[in-house]
């Protein structure tokens, strides 16, 4: 309960949603260029199912990404890469 106080995670919550909010678009911008060739009726399935897809893979590969940043291998060389340094991980 003591987390849900803090501002730390807030902050985090905020930028997850706001990344999220700014991949959101780009998807809907690509469905829209996919299927605005497409006949009425399957213009709208192209739709719900591209963003569908869209949601069920981001969840997947975030489960992935979270899976791989667990390794410690994965751990120390993503630590090594978003540091900005050159160092020799």
């Amino acid at each position: 309960m003591e987390l849900l106080q803090s501002t730390d995670f807030w902050i985090g919550l905020l930028k997850i949603v706001w990344i999220n909010i700014i991949l959101s678009g780009d998807n809907a911008v690509v469905i829209a260029m996919a299927a605005r060739s497409l006949p009425p009726a399957q213009q709208r399935k192209a739709v719900l199912f591209g963003s569908g897809a869209a949601v069920v893979l981001r969840i997947a590969l975030t489960v992935v990404a979270a899976k791989l940043l667990a390794l410690p291998i994965c751990r120390s060389s993503a630590a090594c890469c978003c540091s900005g340094s050159a160092c020799s991980c």
